[in-house]
């Protein structure tokens, strides 16, 4: 009986080395897949001013497009708003706004 206990126990300890093992090998492996996906000294920021979208005012908005957005505007719920920014820009209808207001029209708009 003794003998079954001892064998017993020695497999015990056997299993317990193996998953040991098998734990520190998946856990290394990950943190060396971390390591490789995220390198700080790698993946420094570079400079994003080159690669900086332009701003809505440094954009040329036309008239189609000023139309197109102030359409899906008015669509949803915004009408009486998107009247009362074509009268700030001192017009009745849309023709009427003068082309160099187009981006200022359609930044107060796009917050409606």
């Amino acid at each position: 009986m003794m003998d079954k206990m001892v064998e017993l126990i020695n497999a015990l300890n056997t299993l317990t080395k193996a998953v040991g093992a098998m734990t520190e090998k998946i856990t290394t492996d990950y943190i060396n897949t971390f390591e490789e996906i995220y390198n700080p000294e790698k993946d420094e920021p570079q400079d994003t001013n080159a690669k900086e979208k332009p701003t809505l005012e440094q954009q040329t908005v036309t008239f189609v497009e000023l139309r197109s957005r102030l359409s899906e505007i008015s669509r949803n719920g915004h009408t009486a708003e998107v009247k009362e920014l074509l009268q700030k820009y001192g017009a009745d209808k849309l023709s009427d706004v003068a082309e160099s207001d187009y981006t200022a029209l359609l930044a107060e708009a796009e917050v409606l």
